[in-house]
């Protein structure tokens, strides 16, 4: 998986003008590179524009000098995980789960360059020895004026995987030893003085998909944004370029022996919102947004109907709000709070003296709808909820 690190004082510095006059420019940046990998923030930017990129991105957070209170609130607002220098790693995970937790080792410069491998692998097992319990993933970066190179890369790779067993990310300064760090089984972090041009991004993500074994196509198995398996195409080098420019669900088929855009005459088209390859690099994962079906058969799914989730059950009541209906229960008691409230009092009560099983079942799921009723409008989103019980999951274990 490619991971891009964004500095956000940098952009403000570098790109002045742009950020100025839009307020939104480093969330909209954010959008473009989450599409291809996850997002590495190396500093922490306000409360309100964090809670935003971990509402679009896959988002971990470096943390230079981390407190559990504060580990616990960037949880609550979306952080996947928390990148912490390896000397902090075992104080901090008195209180934060080792599941959210990557241990950043710093390579010195004065040990690279003297070239002792025996030194290097000491020094590697010890930090290890001392982390290992106390982390779920490792990130190997190294001094900013070290120029390391390929050689030396494989060499740190080589010592690890005698010591170690944790998945490793690798800091990759300008995309130089991308594919050789995918091919050893190891996460890049891609990092740049400047922002990720777009087609910069394309190239890079294209060049380490193999499509080599199988004929020049790669099985591309497509799912919607609530996570329901639709179809399963194949994608050629062509078209993945041409749905990564485009941002669309566009493949090759195999029985006209061309390219095929989803939709360009049934009109069910797909937006492309992601894409992920797998560990092997042969397979890719479109996530679409599915407008109409996706099955020729008019099912929804090429494996069935369209599944019911709390999802739908919310942007249902987010569309009454901005859309009410003439003679709808749903618009009539979002137009008041206090009902709203009324009506989740009673049904907690209703609840508690619940008469079976059966009747538990259908309390709860009055209960449910009015909670989510009140959610869509205060606009807390069912992914804020699912933050909050992450971060209870993962603090003060």
């Amino acid at each position: 998986m490619l991971n891009f690190e964004i500095n956000i004082n940098k952009i403000k510095s570098n790109y002045k003008n742009q950020v100025n006059n839009d307020e939104n420019f480093i969330l909209n940046y954010v959008k473009r590179v989450t599409r291809f990998g996850n997002i590495v923030l190396s500093n922490s930017p306000s409360d309100k524009l964090l809670k935003e990129i971990c509402s679009v991105a896959e988002c971990y957070l470096m943390m230079s000098s981390p407190k559990s209170e504060t580990i616990k609130s960037v949880l609550q607002m979306g952080v996947k995980k928390i990148i912490i220098a390896e000397k902090d790693v075992e104080f901090i995970s008195q209180k934060i789960s080792k599941n959210v937790i990557i241990a950043r080792i710093t390579l010195q410069k004065n040990i690279i360059l003297d070239k002792d491998l025996l030194k290097l692998k000491e020094l590697l097992k010890e930090i290890l020895d001392k982390v290992n319990p106390y982390c779920s993933e490792l990130l190997i970066d190294y001094e900013e004026d070290l120029d390391i190179d390929e050689s030396t890369i494989l060499t740190v790779l080589d010592c690890l995987s005698d010591i170690g067993k944790l998945p490793i990310i690798f800091l990759d300064v300008d995309n130089k030893c991308t594919g050789i760090l995918e091919k050893k089984g190891v996460d890049p972090l891609i990092s740049s003085q400047g922002i990720y041009e777009e087609k910069e991004l394309i190239r890079i993500f294209i060049s380490l998909i193999d499509f080599q074994k199988q004929e020049g196509l790669v099985p591309t198995i497509v799912q919607d944004e609530h996570s329901q398996i639709l179809m399963l195409a194949f994608s050629s080098q062509d078209s993945l370029t041409q749905a990564l420019v485009k941002k669309e669900g566009i493949y090759y088929s195999r029985s006209r022996k061309s390219i095929w855009i989803k939709g360009e005459t049934s009109g069910n088209h797909q937006i492309l919102n992601r894409v992920k390859y797998d560990c092997d690099q042969d397979a890719l994962l479109f996530i679409v947004r599915q407008e109409g079906v996706a099955c020729h058969l008019q099912r929804y799914s090429c494996f069935g109907n369209k599944e019911f989730k709390l999802s739908d059950l919310y942007d249902i009541l987010q569309d009454r709000i901005v859309n009410p209906v003439f003679n709808s229960y749903t618009s009539k008691i979002l137009k008041d709070e206090r009902l709203i409230i009324e009506k989740i009092k009673e049904e907690s009560n209703e609840i508690v003296n619940y008469t079976d099983e059966d009747n538990l079942v259908w309390e709860i799921a009055d209960l449910l709808y009015f909670i989510m009723v009140l959610m869509a409008k205060k606009n807390i989103t069912l992914q804020d909820i699912l933050n909050e019980l992450w971060s209870r999951r993962n603090y003060d274990k």
